[in-house]
């Protein structure tokens, strides 16, 4: 089979490589054995293409200006879809960057969709959040074929448009994290993508506050890739903060160190107002490290309520700092929302959410024994 990705995120992509660039790159690169894989991401200053058997990688679009980069993949990205000949046609579905290949090849085009935005864009971008709002009212309305991160993703576009075919793709993670740490270096984590709004990083800063002088030997650590415009943001709260001296960050961490930060963290906290499906929630509960997050969709489904973690309500930073406040209390909960995270972590491996992608690409193609219904 060959198939065309069409992912503006990328892992080398100082800008934003998310959770799901890391999935799609995994996941090709795994099926990549048996078809031939043309991955095509957004491109950025230092990027290189690549050429391995059955797998290669193509930069779309201009490089040095973030919003030109996503414009142009977008449109660079939809042309080519039109005049490609490959039997499946993936998106990874931006609404910043829509690549809108289901309007034109409805059929062979399959739409990877990890979360809802809705109305959250005007929060953060005002009167222009009407183009990504109406981009993704488009994707909804027209997409034919999708591949989401949750069951409860799946079934609500079933639900809403009949003769949709939707399917539950998970997150896989690197799976040499499944070993439990009894390090702790009393750390509170906030790893991935560093983007202040979508990830509540504005109320966590408000509620480790709330906490820090009840709990002074604990200190707060972000990490992860992010805008500039956030990281000076990140850099202007940290100094205003009267705990200054307790909170650090890392930018573009590499694999290394994010495996040793997760591992000797005391525990995993993201309020996020919006996700698809969290990998770091995952790869805490591989680690054996609870997690922390926000009652959300997304979070809801990555995060098991009192069993691999605790969830407090979104946008209140009371809420989170008093569920805070209980984990950095009780070692014993801690130990127990570990140890069955790490049991939970053990089912997302690579050969099942690829497997699960896999039969669905034979089903849109309309080759043999598809296991996906």
């Amino acid at each position: 089979m060959n198939v065309d990705v069409y992912c503006y995120d990328d892992i080398e992509n100082p800008r934003c490589g998310g959770g799901g660039a890391f999935r799609e790159r995994a996941v090709h690169d795994y099926l990549s054995s048996r078809h031939s894989i043309k991955f095509f991401t957004g491109n950025f200053p230092g990027a290189t293409r690549f050429d391995r058997p059955n797998f290669s990688c193509r930069r779309l679009g201009f490089s040095r200006n973030y919003l030109f980069s996503r414009i142009s993949f977008a449109f660079l990205a939809t042309i080519r879809a039109l005049f490609s000949k490959a039997d499946v046609i993936t998106i990874e579905y931006s609404i910043y960057s829509p690549v809108l290949a289901f309007l034109f090849r409805p059929a062979k085009t399959v739409v990877l969709f990890f979360h809802i935005t809705g109305r959250q864009v005007f929060a953060k971008y005002g009167a222009f959040g009407i183009f990504p709002f109406i981009a993704e009212k488009l994707v909804l309305g027209c997409g034919r074929n999708f591949i989401t991160l949750t069951d409860s993703m799946a079934e609500s576009l079933r639900r809403a448009r009949p003769k949709v075919r939707a399917v539950a793709g998970y997150v896989n993670f690197d799976s040499s994290l499944l070993t439990p740490s009894s390090q702790d270096d009393h750390s509170i984590l906030c790893f991935g993508r560093i983007d202040i709004r979508m990830k509540g990083i504005d109320i966590l800063f408000d509620a480790f506050e709330k906490t820090a002088r009840k709990f002074p030997e604990y200190r707060l650590v972000i990490a992860g890739r992010g805008k500039e415009s956030d990281i000076e943001w990140l850099k202007s709260r940290i100094a205003a903060s009267p705990f200054r001296q307790k909170i650090s960050y890392l930018v573009n961490p590499s694999d290394s160190a994010k495996k040793q930060l997760l591992r000797c963290a005391t525990l995993v906290c993201m309020p996020s107002r919006f996700e698809g499906w969290n990998i770091v929630a995952i790869e805490a509960a591989a680690c054996g490290k609870p997690t922390l997050g926000t009652r959300i969709h997304g979070l809801t489904d990555s995060i098991r309520e009192n069993e691999t973690g605790l969830l407090a309500e979104p946008e209140n930073s009371d809420d989170l700092a008093e569920k805070l406040a209980l984990l950095l209390s009780s070692p014993e909960l801690r130990t127990r929302l570990g140890s069955t995270g790490h049991s939970w972590a053990k089912k997302f491996t690579i050969q099942r959410v690829a497997g699960i992608q896999e039969d669905f690409y034979n089903l849109v193609s309309n080759r043999d024994n598809p296991r996906v219904p």
